[in-house]
This record gives C-alpha cells, structure tokens and sequence, in this order.
C-alpha cells in the first residue's frame, strides 16, 4: 500500500473498482444459477454447496467495494487535503467539487464547432 495517497490517480481507483466488483458479481450470479439447476436435476447438496459460494462472493464484492471506497476517500483526502466541513461549506460540497475537479482533469479540452 502506498504511502503517499495523492501519488493514485481517482479515475483508475475507480475502474478497478467497477471491474473487480462487476467480475465478483458475475461470478455470483453464474453460481446462483448454477446452483438452481443443481437442484432442479435433484443433486441439492452440491446446490446448497453452490448457494453458499456465491452468498459468499457476494459478501466479497460488498467487502471490495467499501475498500475501493476508502481508498478512494484516503487518496481525494491526501489529494486535496482533509474534507472536513468548514463554516461555509458542508463535507458533502467539497467532496463534489473535488469530484469535479477530477473529472474536468480526465476530460480533454473543449472541441470548437463552427456553424
């Protein structure tokens, strides 16, 4: 793990996260069905062992998802310094506008069209 937060970019934060999560609940629902046909040719212990895979995987995703979130929250933390309300502004303000400052900075410049 890194110590210097502000050195990781946010957007690869998360796509990590979208594909690592999206892959775990693929696999979660591949072993769902797996397990309801499992049962429905009658091998019900084999899908009983199935079902649990998945919930599982299922708790796995939901435990990797919160960890990307606080990844995300230490590295906007460590890249724009500490979130914490001012008299002004509320937590959930800044955090937007340092959001929006990310996805301006993915973005490339502005096309002109002419008409």
């Amino acid at each position: 793990m890194p110590n210097d937060f502000s050195a990781i970019d946010l957007s690869t934060i998360n796509v990590a996260h979208d594909v690592i999560v999206s892959a775990i609940r693929q696999k979660v629902c591949q072993w769902e069905q797996e397990s309801s046909d499992l049962a429905t040719d009658g091998n019900l212990t084999n899908a009983v062992m199935v079902k649990h895979w998945a919930f599982c995987a299922d708790i796995l995703a939901s435990s990797v998802s919160t960890e990307f979130t606080n990844l995300f929250s230490q590295a906007l933390n460590a890249r724009f310094g500490d979130l914490t309300p001012t008299a002004h502004r509320s937590t959930a303000d800044q955090v937007l506008d340092a959001v929006a400052l990310e996805v301006v900075a993915t973005q490339g410049a502005p096309k002109l069209v002419t008409t």
